[in-house]
């Protein structure tokens, strides 16, 4: 029997399972082989189903749903396999030939086996399918990542909003353009080898261009005919009303994109072969890159597949809405490279206004075919604008009037839709009578039996037009009334933005001086409005705009406009005083009446809607602009805006820098104050004013790229009260706000960062854009990114090197930067879109450095390989490569005529480089070390240069000698350059600290500190009024030149302090360091006062003697010395100790001193004799602090051991152990009343302990480095501590804690938290005020630190926070006229 033959199948594998079933199936066929009947047939059929499953299904793997359908199929199987064994058991002796229901029953179990198949079959295919979608999407998503298209120039971008108030798109109306349309459809759907690629329409502006491209553009995508033989491939409609419509480099890009979505074979060929890299090169690399290499590839594979020879059209639209003659250049590139390849299957259609220089380079083609509008026959044109004009205006249909229309129009659809509009407004409807009264005045001579006097051309039919519509709005008016009105219009043109009818009104008059009540300016702004809407049009959000370029351009044209003229710079001056009425009027303290200063304004929910209701859309647009309405101003003398803007300094700017965090465009007021002062800068005798315009700025500046903006009311409780310039106007502005917290500063430099940038990897370059905008900064993680100069954000982060990034540049333009790096390539980006435009690739060790040519067209580079490459922008391909440096070339600069390139090297030689011969021109030698970084100066006299020797040198380039030597670093100088106007040199260096030198006389004018790591670069601001920085503390700083200080040069010690003291009147400080000596300073002037001489070792301890005129100490020549503090000689050396003398005092009396040696004893001598009194044993460790109670009875001693002892002098016993610290203590002392010791410990704290519990008491942190001294002062309030980072502490233990805020670095696991700036109440919530990390602050209860390192502090009592906040606000008598 079958059954019999059937294999044992125990494996629970469905695909198993399919194989034996169809084992089974073959033995089935050849018992039955002789016998076949349908049914052995339906069973041999499942079997061989079941076999092609085995071989589908061999490598599947399943998830989720498709998983549930294999185990639903594996449940049948098995079902089928138990039904085959039970039938084999029943039919031990029977053969399966011979038993119709044996074979009906093996039938229906294979049905069912056969259904289940069949279910996962579909699921498969199922699967399958979705599989093949997502690879689509996926390719359709890397296409649009890579390829990054402009989605508002496709013809199906729905336009909405204010987006389609600002480009109207329609197709033609039908009936009309009727040929042309015809004609190009024609074009287009011809299959000839004679056919012409490209169809070239062109004509003036306003002829209808735009829409006859729309048209046939949905034509071919949407409205096909059956007939047709192409289909729309991609299309680009360019319009200077967005980014991404008005530059020609992203036209290339976006048509492929839209060709790969059409055509798979395209597609297909582009992601394999593509180089993708041109995406952001210049035009013509990106056609022969983009389309034409991939096209002419894939086109065997669409030869090959006859579903896919398809053909496609490319509509390009509107090429002279380009930016700066671009769209020619593009139509040029893509007419010569379709000239010179062949793309079979693609044809162009493109419109433009008319270029001669052009159509003469086309007329030197072979093949081509241009369309000039304006030769269709006269009569189609009129036909078609008559068809327009009988379908708006159907009353003048077949009368005089539509003649005359016609012949007006004169082919223009934009002198036809503007009349239309004129005759049909809106509201109110005019009559049949009023639409023919101003045909008459339009065609004056159109009474007579003559044709009317027309001009003769576009821009003349449009000038009458537009007089005539202005005439009628203007007529029977009022000298006064026409004023206002011109100006009400005028505005409408000349603000910076759309604004609406009733913010216009308001910025041309004055609400206070406003008589009429019953007629407000709003109204009569509409009214202005509604008389002109046949030019003029209001979008969703009613703010108006024009129709047409053309009639802005005929008001701005005193020749054409008459008295409509609008006297631009004259009416900027008038918008500008109009902004500044505006904000006298509108701006004040906490104007969003916010009411607690503790919580961010992204936390405050009243917040959007309170800066909506106090600031008003006109006070919104003229906070916003005044400075582009006062740049496009002309300057008289004298000029009454002097005073405008030195009233608007005195505070009132200081709430407009308020008002504008609100809006949320703080940037803008940086750039906008400084263009101020550039304007009054350029008026005589105003230099003071210009330059307080430019310290607001600097104060802008450091507000919003702080964290304080974040909540508004810390522009003055933290921004403005941790500004430490002394100059106005912010010293006055503080005086009006006298409960904002007192910040104090100590230290050598006071000068903190305008804005420090967090980048989280060392910074290796930075550089500024031309215009100030940006900078861009290059680090050891790979990254180069683009910072908002105004907020400090980031901007984009440009990803490609797989090393660190040791150079970047902008270009003159702002446009580009290129970056060099230790991968070995220069990458170009484009700094708009964040994209390389091109890798160039050929140094063969990491590139240092990079530089543009001024013109932007070349790139020099200098790498480790030796060399010196100039690079060629435009095709990425090298120039010329400058060799003869024997070591790396460390930097590289280009003249700014580009005629001179200047390297720096490793072999210790700078040396100049004639561009066009590639020949050294000079080589400067006298650097001792390695030369880091060169610059020009901007007139090319001069070169600087900085070294591995700590020097920076100035040279003459035509005399090759060094004109002079800057010194002052105390290590490597990394970067160095010249400000524009080559009168200051800025230096970075590894000491961490940035220089700025005079070049005239060589000296230091400021030394920026702040860096707490290598200054690896350095540059100026375009204008020299910032200094930026990168360094390996992973962060970025601007800095402003003004304010810098000039760093004191302190005789003082030159290793560890390792111990201080006061003198009983708190007027001195003792203080013994490694250096071998002992120092004693004035509180009052922080100077020293004498330096007492004699160890030979370091001095380990010092301290006074209760009446001051002695001193002792100790040293590791293992002696005690007392010192004569008048004379500053040696009174008595005590000896006996065996090893370091950590730690000396003097008891109350002054009768004895007591030492601490790491010999682990303590010694107490008699001070009259120095003969050693007692030694107390018990330290395990080396004691490295000892000193008296008060009363004498008690010593107390630090030691290595960890431990603080307490002894007791008369028996030599210890009292007790004080245990707690987690590393050597250092230092130690007993507070005046006997009840308290302090101790100072290598484990960076400072402990308080009771002595009569031996409990600590509290603990003071905030020393970076090992506490190596400490001591009471004498009120037993404040505690002195010394450091290893030659700092001293002063802390004050009746002042209570705040709390900082710390951010947890999540890229590095074992990083620790860093202050954010924020200072937070005890309950960690409440924000207090920010404090730039920069300024090293102490928080309480430390008070004071004496170092030659700036630190700060901050006072908070009498200040208004929280819900008082608003009470920090005080005027006084200096800012009461402006406030």
């Amino acid at each position: 029997m079958l059954v019999k033959k059937l294999p044992e199948i125990v494996d629970g594998n469905p695909v198993k399972m399919a194989v034996g079933l169809a084992k089974a199936i073959i033995v089935i066929k050849e018992v039955v082989k002789d016998n076949m009947d349908v049914v052995g047939r339906r069973i041999a059929s499942i079997g061989a189903q079941l076999t092609i499953l085995e071989k589908l299904s061999t490598d599947c793997s399943s998830r989720g749903a498709e998983q549930e359908t294999m185990y639903q199929y594996k449940r049948t199987l098995e079902d089928a396999l138990e039904d085959l064994r039970r039938l084999n058991n029943e039919c031990l002796a029977r053969k399966v030939a011979d038993h119709e229901d044996e074979k009906s029953r093996i039938a229906a179990i294979f049905e069912r086996a056969n259904e289940a198949r069949i279910q996962f079959d579909l699921a498969t295919s199922t699967r399958v399918a979705k599989i093949v979608y997502t690879i689509q999407e996926n390719v359709r998503l890397s296409l649009f990542d890579r390829l990054n298209p402009s989605r508002i120039a496709d013809h199906k971008y729905q336009l909405v909003g204010q987006t389609r108030e600002v480009l109207r798109r329609a197709v033609c109306t039908p009936g009309t353009r009727v040929y042309i349309l015809r004609n190009i459809t024609i074009w287009a759907n011809d299959m000839s080898s004679e056919s012409e690629e490209i169809y070239w329409l062109f004509g003036p502006a306003g002829s209808g261009k735009s829409t006859i491209a729309y048209t046939i553009a949905r034509r071919f995508e949407l409205t096909a005919d059956v007939d047709d033989t192409i289909v729309l491939g991609g299309n680009f409609l360019c319009s200077r009303q967005f980014g991404e419509t008005r530059y020609e480099t992203a036209i290339v890009r976006t048509l492929v994109y839209h060709l790969a979505l059409k055509c798979k074979a395209f597609a297909d060929t582009l992601c394999r072969c593509g180089k993708f890299e041109s995406v952001y090169s210049d035009v013509r690399t990106q056609l022969e890159d983009l389309l034409v290499g991939p096209w002419r590839d894939s086109c065997s594979t669409l030869s090959n597949d006859s579903s896919g020879q398809r053909r496609y059209l490319v509509v390009i639209d509107a090429l002279d809405e380009i930016e700066q003659q671009g769209g020619s250049t593009f139509l040029r590139d893509l007419l010569d490279v379709i000239n010179q390849n062949s793309l079979p299957g693609l044809k162009f259609f493109v419109t433009s206004r008319p270029d001669p220089d052009l159509v003469k380079h086309v007329e030197s083609f072979d093949r081509k075919r241009t369309f000039r509008l304006q030769d269709v026959e006269k009569e189609e044109v009129q036909a078609d604008i008559e068809k327009y004009l009988e379908a708006s205006l159907p009353n003048f249909k077949g009368r005089s009037e539509m003649k005359n229309l016609l012949e007006f129009a004169g082919g223009l659809f934009i002198c036809a839709a503007t009349i239309v509009r004129h005759l049909t407004p809106t509201r109110p409807k005019l009559q049949r009578a009023e639409q023919e009264r101003f045909l008459l005045k339009l065609f004056p001579d159109a009474a007579t039996p003559q044709p009317p006097r027309l001009p003769s051309n576009a821009a003349r039919l449009l000038d009458t037009l537009y007089l005539q519509i202005l005439l009628d709005a203007f007529s029977d008016l009022d000298d006064e009334d026409f004023d206002t009105r011109i100006q009400i219009l005028h505005t409408f043109l000349s603000t910076t933005e759309p604004v609406s009818a009733s913010t216009a009104a308001k910025l041309v008059c004055d609400d206070s001086n406003e008589t009429d009540t019953s007629f407000p300016f709003t109204e009569v702004a509409d009214d202005v409005l509604s008389q002109l809407h046949a030019v003029l049009y209001t979008d969703a959000d009613q703010r108006i705009l024009s129709y047409h370029k053309s009639f802005s351009d005929f008001i701005f044209d005193q020749h054409r406009s008459n008295k409509y003229w609008c006297h631009s710079e004259v009416h900027h001056r008038r918008l500008t005083e109009s902004c500044f009425r505006v904000m006298t009027g509108g701006l004040r303290f906490n104007i969003a009446n916010i009411p607690t200063s503790f919580i961010l304004d992204s936390d405050n929910d009243e917040l959007r809607s309170q800066v909506a209701q106090n600031i008003p859309p006109v006070l919104s647009y003229c906070s916003r602009n005044w400075g582009h309405h006062l740049s496009n101003t002309a300057s008289t003398t004298p000029d009454p805006l002097v005073n405008t803007l030195a009233d608007f300094l005195r505070l009132r700017a200081l709430f407009w820098i308020e008002a504008m965090n609100l809006l949320d465009v703080r940037g803008m007021c940086d750039p906008m104050l400084r263009v101020a002062s550039n304007w009054v800068s350029k008026l005589p005798g105003h230099s003071a004013l210009a330059q307080q315009l430019a310290e607001a700025a600097s104060f802008a500046l450091y507000f919003s790229g702080s964290p304080a903006s974040s909540s508004t009311p810390h522009l003055y409780l933290s921004s403005l009260a941790t500004w430490t310039p002394k100059l106005e106007p912010c010293q006055t502005w503080k005086t009006c706000f006298p409960r904002i917290p007192r910040f104090a500063t100590n230290g050598a430099n006071q000068s903190f960062p305008l804005m420090t940038l967090e980048v989280g990897s060392n910074v290796d370059a930075v550089a500024c854009s031309g215009d100030g905008r940006w900078l861009a900064s290059g680090s050891a993680d790979g990254l180069v990114r683009v910072w908002d100069m105004s907020t400090g954000k980031v901007q984009s982060m440009l990803e490609g090197h797989t090393d660190w990034v040791n150079s970047v540049a902008f270009s003159s333009d702002a446009t580009r930067i290129v970056s060099g790096s230790r991968d070995q390539s220069v990458r170009v980006w484009d700094v708009s879109t964040g994209k390389v435009q091109s890798v160039l690739g050929g140094h063969t060790r990491g590139v240092s450095s990079v530089a543009f040519s001024s013109d932007g067209t070349r790139i020099v580079s200098g790498s480790r390989d030796r060399s010196v490459r100039v690079w060629d922008v435009s095709t990425g391909k090298v120039q010329s490569v400058l060799e003869g440096h024997t070591d790396w070339v460390s930097s590289v600069a280009s003249l700014s005529d580009s005629t001179h390139i200047v390297s720096g090297s490793h072999d210790q030689s700078v040396r100049v480089w004639d561009v066009s011969t590639g020949k050294v021109q000079s080589v400067l030698e006298g650097h001792t070390s390695w030369v880091s970084s060169v610059a020009f100066s901007s007139d090319g006299t001069w070169i600087v240069s900085g070294s591995d020797d700590q020097s920076v040198r100035v040279w003459d380039v035509l005399a090759g000698k060094v004109q002079s030597v800057l010194e002052g670093h105390t290590d490597w100088v990394n970067s160095v350059a010249f400000s524009s106007d080559s009168t200051c040199i800025v230096s970075g260096s590894r000491d961490q600290s940035v220089r700025v030198w005079d070049v005239s006389t060589g000296k230091v004018q400021s030394v920026l500190e702040g860096h707490t790591d290598w200054v690896n670069s350095v540059a100026f601001s375009s204008n020299a009024t910032r200094i930026v920085s990168g360094s390996d503390d992973q962060s970025v700083r601007v800095w402003d030149v003004s304010t810098g200080k000039v760093q004191s040069v302190l005789e003082g010690h030159t290793s560890w302090v390792s111990s201080v003291a006061f003198s009983s009147d708190d007027t001195h400080i003792v203080s013994g360091s490694c250096d071998q000596s002992v120092r004693v300073w004035d509180v009052s002037t922080g100077k020293v006062q004498s330096v007492l001489e004699g160890h030979t070792d370091w001095v380990n301890s010092v301290a006074f003697s209760s009446d001051a005129t002695r001193i002792v100490s100790g040293s590791d020549d293992q002696s005690v010395r007392v010192w004569d503090v008048s004379t500053g000689k040696v009174q008595s050396v005590l000896e006996g100790h065996t090893s370091w003398v950590s730690s000396v005092a003097f008891s109350s009396d002054d009768t004895h001193i007591v030492s601490g040696s790491c010999d682990q004893s303590v010694r107490v001598w008699d001070v009259s004799t120095g003969k050693v009194q007692s030694v107390l044993e018990g330290h395990t460790g080396g004691v490295n602090s000892v000193a008296f109670s008060s009363d004498g009875t008690c010593i107390v001693s630090g030691s290595v051991d960890k431990s603080v002892r307490v002894w007791d002098v008369s028996t030599g016993k210890v009292q007790s152990v004080l245990e707690g610290h987690t590393d050597w203590v250092s230092s130690v002392a007993f507070l005046s009343n006997g009840i308290h010791i302090v101790s100072g410990s290598r484990d960076q704290s400072v402990r308080v302990w009771d002595v009569s519990t031996g409990k600590v008491q509290s603990v003071l942190e905030g020393h970076t480095s090992w506490v190596s001294s400490v001591a009471f002062l004498s009120n037993g309030t404040r505690i002195v501590s010394g450091s290893g980072n030659e700092s001293v502490q002063i802390s004050d233990l009746q002042l209570g804690p705040l709390t900082a805020q710390e951010d947890w670095n999540e890229s590095d696991s074992d990083s620790l938290q860093a202050s954010t700036g924020w200072l937070l109440l005890s309950n960690g919530e409440n924000y207090v005020m920010f404090v730039p990390p920069s300024a090293n602050l102490l928080l309480p209860p430390c008070i004071l630190v004496l170092s030659n390192s700036p630190s700060s502090w901050v006072l908070l009592d009498n200040v208004a926070l929280g819900s008082q906040w608003h009470e920090c606000y005080s005027p006084v008598s200096a800012c009461v006229e402006s406030a």
